[in-house]
């Protein structure tokens, strides 16, 4: 299959995707506490909210003046960080034109459509005479066909002390997982009461409590650059960024072992559960069992 037609169906996929709400860990507010103290120290509150702290504390004071992303979906991640004033002005590249449509829309809201540039293209095939001090990567770079191809390009799209920031799924390619992290996440499910597999979308059936790998054939139906060559990213970012800063977030448990079980958890009657569960997902990310990481590099 060519690049072309392999974008093709991408952007056909992301038009049609629908937020899944709280069968997934991004959905539950104390997963994202969890994460952003893993990333900040703080255990505040909302998505990448601990990412945004620590992009706060290198500036300073400051912001970026010119930032660039690609694979932003709508945009929202990156126009908050316009909001906020942490950076001034944003590229923001997306093949799917639906989502940047909802994106133009979500800046005149947000207040900041003037300093918002949507591009329905390629990033890689344009010729950027910018030099920006920021590229951001937010749950996209794992769907580069390329990784280290796309991380060698950030690199060149940055001045000299301009920054590389990313939050991304990192985990094995085509979530083919290994075999040790499929036998705990199939170990917690078993000692889950029963209560906590009923299928979300449909009652009377049961979650299983065996983890299997996905077909890697039904993955490239459903999405060819779903984590096609995610398991590189951090290999290829020691090699283009040396000394770069790398924060496991974890996910075999919360990612993995609690995917569409989360639905059933009580945020009240459950807590105490659901924070013993990510104490043993953070002893899993300390040894590098992580399907998440931040990272945070310079151009020297």
């Amino acid at each position: 299959m060519k690049q072309g037609e392999l974008l093709n169906r991408a952007a056909k996929h992301w038009s049609g995707v629908r937020e899944v709400g709280r069968t997934r860990w991004w959905g539950v507010p104390a997963i994202l506490r969890h994460v952003n103290r893993l990333v900040c120290g703080e255990p505040i509150e909302g998505p990448f909210a601990g990412l945004e702290s620590r992009m706060k504390d290198m500036l300073r004071g400051g912001s970026f003046c010119q930032g660039v992303s690609v694979g932003c979906g709508n945009g929202q991640k990156e126009l908050n960080l316009l909001k906020k004033g942490i950076v001034q002005q944003f590229d923001l590249f997306e093949i799917s034109q639906a989502r940047v449509d909802a994106g133009i829309s979500l800046a005149h809201k947000y207040g900041v459509a003037d300093r918002a540039r949507f591009h329905v293209q390629n990033a890689f095939e344009q010729d950027l005479d910018e030099d920006y001090d920021l590229v951001y990567w937010n749950n996209a770079l794992h769907h580069m066909l390329d990784v280290n191809a796309a991380i060698r390009w950030s690199h060149d799209r940055l001045v000299v002390g301009g920054h590389f920031v990313m939050d991304d799924f990192v985990g094995p390619s085509r979530f083919q997982w290994p075999d040790d992290q499929l036998e705990i996440a199939t170990r917690v499910r078993e000692i889950l009461p029963a209560r906590f597999l009923v299928h979300p979308q449909e009652p009377t059936k049961c979650i299983s409590k065996r983890l299997v790998r996905p077909s890697v054939e039904h993955m490239i139906e459903t999405d060819p650059t779903e984590a096609v060559d995610s398991e590189n990213i951090l290999i290829s970012l020691k090699q283009v960024f040396p000394g770069s800063n790398v924060i496991f977030t974890g996910g075999v448990i919360y990612h993995l072992a609690l995917s569409d079980v989360l639905a059933n958890f009580d945020d009240t009657e459950d807590a105490a559960l659901l924070q013993a569960l990510l104490l043993l997902d953070e002893t899993l990310a300390r040894n590098q069992q992580s399907h998440y990481a931040v990272a945070i590099a310079s151009k020297r």
